[in-house]
């Protein structure tokens, strides 16, 4: 009697992943901005900081990618085709509660907060033109704080007010 083994390789990069750090060790920051400069510049400023930061253009992409390998840190922008960066935002906490929050604009209104206000979501905001050094800031901070009470009590998902100034 013959047995035949059907074997399929898959390269190690297509292995779905469900932590939130990368191969490496580095906690993943994934950056979503309709525009490809202001993405890819995020990601090269998060990933010379020490973070697995990954860019995408649009929430559909983010959210593929979300699924494969799980960020610890969402960076959106407000103003996208399609699914706006708030409702990215919404998204992930649904699906990811453990995933931190940030959103940034160059012209967010109260209106486009209405779905996240309606939902009794409060995102953190920031405004754009931000300084790379800010966002590196706010990224280790609320990463490290989340390590720190993951290490004392169980995770919870925080929510934080909208800044006024970004308004």
């Amino acid at each position: 009697m013959k047995i035949s083994i059907h074997r399929e390789i898959v390269p190690l990069s297509e292995v779905p992943r469900t932590d939130e750090s990368a191969s490496d060790g580095r906690q993943t920051v994934l950056i979503v901005d309709d525009e490809p400069l202001v993405a890819k510049t995020l990601a090269l400023i998060l990933s010379g900081a020490g973070f697995a930061a990954t860019a995408v253009h649009n929430a559909r992409e983010a959210l593929v990618l979300a699924q494969r390998r799980r960020p610890a840190f969402l960076l959106t922008d407000v103003h996208m085709p399609g699914m706006t960066g708030v409702e990215l935002a919404l998204t992930f906490t649904t699906e990811f509660p453990e995933c931190k929050i940030l959103l940034f604009s160059g012209r967010a209104t109260a209106e486009d907060m209405m779905p996240a206000v309606k939902a009794g979501v409060e995102f953190p905001m920031l405004a754009k033109p931000v300084h790379p050094t800010e966002i590196i800031e706010y990224v280790s901070r609320s990463l490290r704080h989340r390590t720190r009470r993951a290490e004392t009590a169980p995770l919870q998902n925080e929510a934080y007010a909208v800044s006024a100034q970004a308004l």
